[in-house]
């Protein structure tokens, strides 16, 4: 077993928002938008900045700088249907299904954290955290996962507008 969090789907929308426990209460305040800059910033109850993902250029690839060390999040596989981190707790890798926020972050073979959208609010989803993982470098793993599907998920639909939009 480990510590549940909760995350809005709504995230990708807004320039801010919490990070609770499954009881409700806020742990991590996440502040920033992709879509206007190339950053978010994780914070602490107390607001002081705790983690940072930042997008690095071509090939796509996300970095996580907490504690103060560097983490590396990139695509894999046919249309990404994994993700490799370079992390300095080791090399880990995420596959499931990532599209119905489904999947696990894994180490070894060993879950780390595992990902599962509420079927009551299509909105949130749960990422579990397991007992002796730094839950703040689990957490910005999964934000960054998340981001980078939800960048596929608008180019995608970019391209089929401009598709439909020259075929007019």
């Amino acid at each position: 077993m480990g510590t549940n969090y909760l995350i809005s789907r709504k995230w990708a929308l807004s320039d801010r928002f919490a990070i609770t426990d499954d009881t409700g209460v806020p742990q991590f305040d996440v502040q920033g938008r992709f879509a206007f800059s190339r950053k978010l910033s994780l914070r602490d109850s107390a607001g002081t900045e705790v983690a940072v993902i930042i997008r690095r250029g071509w090939p796509m690839r996300y970095e996580v700088l907490a504690g103060g060390q560097l983490t590396t999040v990139r695509p894999r596989g046919f249309l990404g249907k994994r993700f490799e981190i370079d992390s300095p707790a080791g090399v880990l890798e995420a596959r499931g299904n990532f599209s119905g926020r489904q999947y696990s972050v894994t180490r070894g073979g060993a879950p780390v954290v595992a990902v599962t959208q509420l079927r009551t609010f299509r909105e949130q989803f749960s990422a579990e955290v397991c007992d002796g993982e730094d839950a703040l470098l689990m957490l910005a793993v999964v934000l960054a996962i998340e981001t980078i599907r939800e960048d596929r998920r608008r180019s995608a639909a970019a391209a089929a507008s401009a598709t439909a939009a020259a075929g007019s």
